[in-house]
C-alpha cells in the first residue's frame, strides 16, 4: 500500500478541519438555529480551537453560507464532471432528485431555506452567501457552455439564462417540499422535466422538421374582388353657368 507523504498530509490538513468545521457547523444550525450558535460550539464539535475557525472563516456569516452551499454541492459537482453528451440526462436526474427526495429535507437543504431566509435581514449573511451560490453557480455555467460547445445543448440560447434556471429552480422545488406542499405524481412530474430537458437540447444532426410536424401557415386575407354586377360610378353632371 502506498503510503501518504508527510508534505501531502500537511496540504489535505486544512481541508480535512474544514469539512470537519462545516459538518459541526451544519449539525449546530439544525439543532439550534443560526442565531443560537456561537463560534465556540462548533469548535468544540469540531475538536478544534477557535482560531482554527477564524484561519479558515473571517467571520460565522462565512461559515454559515459556505456551510449552506454544502446543499447544493453534490448535484453541482455531478453535473461538472459529466462526460460528453450526458449533462442533459444529469441535469434531469438532479431535478427528479431533488423534486421528490426523501419525506423531510437533509440538513444541508434545510439550511440553505434557513440561511436565505436570514441573509434578507443580515447583509454579511447576505454577500457571503451571495458568494457562495456565485461560485458554484458559475461552475454549473461553465458546464452549460460546454455542452453548447460540444453540440449536446442549443448554442442559442444565453448560457448564462440557461444556468440561472437550472440553478434556482431546484431551490425553489426544496421550498415546496419544505412547506409540505403536495407534489404531483411522479410520472407526470418526471415527464414534465423531460421536456424541459429536450428543449435544451440540440437536435441530432440531420433532424429535419416533416411537413406534417410543420405548423400550417397562418390564412392569408385575399383581397375584395370586385362586384361584377355593380355598375359603374357615374361621374356628377357638371352644372350649367
Amino acid at each position: 500500500m502506498a503510503l501518504r507523504s508527510p508534505a501531502a498530509s500537511r496540504r489535505r490538513q486544512p481541508e480535512v478541519t474544514r469539512d470537519r468545521l462545516l459538518a459541526a457547523a451544519v449539525d449546530l444550525f439544525a439543532e439550534r438555529g443560526y442565531d443560537r450558535v456561537r463560534v465556540r460550539d462548533i469548535a468544540d464539535r469540531a475538536g478544534v480551537t477557535t482560531g482554527a475557525i477564524y484561519s479558515h472563516y473571517p467571520d460565522m456569516a462565512a461559515l454559515l453560507a459556505d456551510a449552506a452551499g454544502r446543499a447544493v454541492d453534490h448535484a453541482v459537482q455531478a453535473i461538472a464532471h459529466v462526460g460528453h453528451g450526458e449533462l442533459g440526462d444529469a441535469l434531469l436526474t438532479s431535478a427528479t432528485t431533488t423534486a421528490v427526495g426523501g419525506r423531510r429535507l437533509s440538513r444541508e437543504q434545510s439550511l440553505l431555506l434557513e440561511a436565505i431566509v436570514a441573509a434578507r435581514r443580515e447583509p454579511m449573511l447576505r454577500q457571503a452567501l451571495g458568494e457562495v451560490l456565485r461560485a458554484r453557480l458559475e461552475v454549473l455555467q461553465g458546464a452549460v457552455e460546454q455542452a453548447q460547445k460540444d453540440g449536446e445543448l442549443r448554442a442559442d440560447l444565453s448560457p448564462t439564462a440557461v444556468a440561472w434556471f437550472l440553478y434556482l429552480a431546484p431551490i425553489g422545488l426544496l421550498s415546496g417540499r419544505a412547506a409540505g406542499l403536495a407534489g404531483p405524481d411522479l410520472d407526470e412530474l418526471t415527464h414534465v422535466l423531460e421536456a424541459i430537458v429536450d428543449g435544451l437540447r440540440n437536435p441530432p444532426a440531420g433532424t429535419e422538421t416533416t411537413e406534417a410536424e410543420r405548423p400550417a401557415p397562418a390564412p392569408q386575407a385575399r383581397p375584395a374582388e370586385p362586384d361584377q354586377d355593380a355598375q359603374p360610378e357615374q361621374p356628377p353632371a357638371a352644372s350649367g353657368s
